[in-house]
């Protein structure tokens, strides 16, 4: 579900830059396998997108920082060829999403196990907060500092351990847009999570590279 807020109503395409945005949401959540959310989207648009000429093509909606997750101020470059112009725009997203949770207080050096965590609800609000939604990345894992019960488990929280050994065989996810695909390959290099690493196609034989998003699982794009 979607909570669609307009600071600024203007013509030029509010409601394609508001589809752009919801559409790269849904991409980033289906790469980071979140099964439930819920966002909420401050849309901004600058006054003199009411003045620019209609664009005769296709209007282009592209973030400034692709790499990043769509969370927290998103800015975007909104362009057109022809005529040619170009304005900056920005979204403000906040997600909701049960991730993992203390469920108990946890000691430094406390190896996780499944009865110090609880899946829980929680308001995602900037794009460097790192958040995990896997147990597998949590249970037998151990805690660098003390962490309260309540309190959100972030991997920086965590003694990362490998989650992909070489020659280890993976799950090679890649995806374009909304279309998804998994394929067999081989680990190149040791890894953990959120590492880049080299892999083996096992049905192409090509050397590609990927990140590490849980265990014996990553993944590209194409």
């Amino acid at each position: 579900i979607l909570t669609i807020l307009w600071l600024l109503s203007n013509s030029v395409s509010a409601h394609l830059f508001q589809q752009q945005v919801e559409q790269d949401i849904k991409r980033y959540g289906q790469q980071q396998n979140w099964l439930k959310y819920d966002a909420e989207i401050l849309i901004w648009l600058p006054n003199k997108a009411d003045h620019l000429p209609a664009c005769k093509d296709s209007v282009q909606y592209q973030r400034t920082t692709p790499n990043n997750a769509p969370i927290g101020r998103v800015n975007y470059l909104i362009s057109c060829t022809q005529p040619s112009w170009k304005i900056r725009a920005h979204a403000k997203v906040k997600i909701g999403l049960e991730v993992w949770h203390a469920k108990t207080d946890i000691n430094p050096n406390q190896i996780l196990k499944k009865q110090n965590i609880r899946l829980q609800r929680g308001i995602i609000s900037r794009h460097t907060q790192r958040f995990i939604t896997s147990p597998q990345q949590l249970i037998n894992q151990r805690a660098k500092r003390r962490i309260r019960s309540g309190k959100i488990i972030l991997p920086s929280q965590l003694q990362q351990r490998l989650l992909v050994k070489r020659n280890d065989e993976v799950i090679i996810r890649a995806s374009s847009g909304s279309f998804v695909v998994s394929m067999k390959g081989k680990a190149l290099q040791d890894g953990k999570l959120g590492d880049k690493i080299y892999i083996k196609n096992l049905s192409s034989g090509n050397k590609i590279q990927a990140k590490i998003i849980a265990s014996g699982v990553v993944e590209t794009l194409f």
